[in-house]
């Protein structure tokens, strides 16, 4: 009878085990094969981190924590059969509730994630990971919190197995509502709703993301081919190289006949002085491309930047006549305006001045018009030598048709035609468009300008005025010995003597060997009634090759 009572026993735990391992619906058992590990690594190779997650579709779509990518360089995960996958990109992350969507390079078995979520008191299942037979553990849902209005958090009181971080939960029909979040405060474990993770997208923004910019696998390029174009413009801007390098990979395999990812390999081959490699990309994208007028400019103002900014460095298979050829093609090909633009402007380069300025004055009546056109056309008419008064006129044209009220495009044109008026001894017009771009560029401009106003102000005997300017170059630059010297030389216009001599000693406490300031020096001392000591200073200043210093000598002897 004990025997019989023993046995009984043992069969019913069979059975009662049994009935647990069925009860659990089919769907549930088939989602626990979408389960993987997570692993990632730091740049030096070492591992960062550990944790689990869940494919949400048949082409590697995932979603984990995110605290696993923070500081990781690559990442790679493992999934219910043993196969290991690497991590290509991040589609999205949230920081605040540690989740991230992800894709792996590979086709993968898949839970579909649930559209609405459950409610307080329902049952989930928790999907551990296993190569062979997952655990599954049923979770009571204690509560429900909603976040943006159609999400939910769900709270779980119970313990949970260990070693089930970020692993899936899913509801009876074996879809993915969250995944296991272990608090760092209480027992309580939570899930954040996966339908909020599988909704995140990328755009050309995201690479910005200041949460993104935290890892070193790249962000996905967009589906949209526009922002796809603005994602692969920021990485190349971006200071990891890296990180750039992984971008424009993806960008090639999603856009494989685009030729901006060639572009964007052609010019930091050029910024490296690779020029052959920047030369052969080139002629790649232009065999890709479907725009061959966009390739052909491109191109064109590659080598035209090396041959203005590299001259120096020897190519022989670029030069301006081969910027010039690119652009002509582009034109040929589309004829855009802006080509003709860039072969003006390669003409000038070339020194090439009447060409150059009769094409900029051609565009100047096409839909291009703009102030840069009349402010190129000047400088082209500058270097013919042409009179004052036309490279006036075309600087006026170039204020002209800036739109009104006037906004900082047009503080260039203004500080151009300043200097003009300048040359041209209109002092007080000069100073009109001085305080003009002052106004547009109020606290963004640098102690180079009120050093120019000043210069101009001088002339034009508003001596007050430049005072003032000077010392707001000397506060915004004090350790710039011309400044003090300048203010110096003035100080001495207006009688104030001793305040010129401090002047002068704070420059040359800056500069040693400045023959200017001991030049401004010798002269206050003398005025001060100090004119041996002047005298050696204006000696000293005319030891250092101040051409001024021996008719002040003769003068003062």
């Amino acid at each position: 009878m004990k025997f019989f009572c023993q046995f009984g026993g043992l069969l019913s735990a069979i059975l009662l085990s049994s009935t647990l391992a069925t009860a659990q619906p089919a769907p549930v058992k088939n989602a626990a094969k979408a389960v993987f590990t997570l692993t990632t690594f730091k740049a030096d190779g070492s591992l960062l981190s550990s944790s689990h997650g869940v494919f949400i579709d048949a082409n590697g779509t995932a979603i984990s924590d995110w605290s696993s990518f923070d500081g990781a360089s690559s990442a790679v995960v493992v999934d219910a059969t043993g196969k290991k996958m690497n991590v290509t990109c991040i589609v999205g992350a949230n920081e605040i509730y540690d989740v991230a969507k992800f894709i792996v390079d590979g086709k993968t078995a898949s839970a579909p994630v649930a559209t609405s979520g459950l409610a307080e008191g329902s049952t989930a299942y928790l999907l551990g990971y296993a190569v062979k037979k997952a655990e599954i553990t049923e979770a009571h849902i204690d509560k429900v919190e909603q976040f943006m209005d159609k999400y939910s958090y769900y709270i779980i009181k119970q313990e949970m197995p260990g070693n089930t971080q970020s692993c899936p939960l899913v509801n009876a029909a074996g879809q993915v509502i969250g995944f296991l979040q272990h608090s760092q405060y209480t027992t309580d474990n939570h899930a954040t709703d996966a339908l909020y993770v599988a909704e995140m997208t990328t755009s050309g923004l995201s690479a910005n993301d200041p949460v993104l910019r935290r890892t070193g696998i790249p962000t996905a390029i967009p589906d949209d081919e526009q922002q796809a174009k603005l994602a692969l413009m920021i990485a190349g801007q971006g200071a990891d190289s890296l990180k750039a390098s992984k971008v424009i990979n993806l960008f090639m395999q999603k856009f494989p006949d685009l030729p901006d990812a060639y572009y964007l390999l052609a010019q930091n081959a050029m910024i490296g002085n690779d020029f052959d490699t920047a030369s052969k990309q080139m002629e790649t994208a232009i065999k890709k491309a479907t725009a061959k007028d966009d390739a052909h400019f491109t191109y064109a103002k590659l080598i035209y930047q090396k041959e203005v900014y590299k001259s120096d460095i020897p190519y022989p298979a670029w030069s301006l006549d081969k910027a010039y050829e690119e652009a002509q093609k582009a034109y040929e090909a589309e004829p855009l305006p802006f080509y003709q633009h860039l072969q003006a402007q390669i003409l000038y380069t070339k020194k090439e001045y009447q060409q150059a300025y009769d094409l900029f004055m051609a565009l100047t009546k096409t839909n291009l018009r703009n102030p840069e056109l009349f402010y190129e056309a000047a400088q082209s008419k500058k270097m013919l030598n042409a009179p004052q008064t036309e490279i006036l006129t075309l600087l006026d044209s170039a204020m002209s048709v800036l739109p009104q009220p006037l906004t900082t495009e047009a503080a260039p044109y203004l500080i151009a035609r300043a200097r003009q008026l300048e040359e041209m001894g209109e002092y007080r017009k000069a100073i009109a468009d001085y305080n003009r771009y002052d106004t547009l560029m109020v606290g963004r401009h640098n102690a180079e300008f009120f050093y120019q106003r000043e210069q101009c102000e001088v002339k034009g005997k508003l001596f007050q005025q430049a005072l003032n300017d000077i010392n707001q170059a000397t506060r915004m630059a004090p350790q710039e010995p011309l400044y003090h010297a300048e203010k110096s030389s003035l100080l001495l216009r207006l009688n104030m003597k001793q305040e010129a001599l401090e002047a002068a000693e704070t420059s040359l406490s800056l500069d040693p060997e400045y023959s200017e300031a001991y030049l401004l020096k010798g002269v206050a001392q003398i005025q001060l009634g100090n004119k041996k000591e002047g005298l050696l200073n204006l000696e000293k200043a005319q030891q250092l090759g101040n051409e001024q210093a021996p008719a002040l000598i003769e003068k003062y002897k």
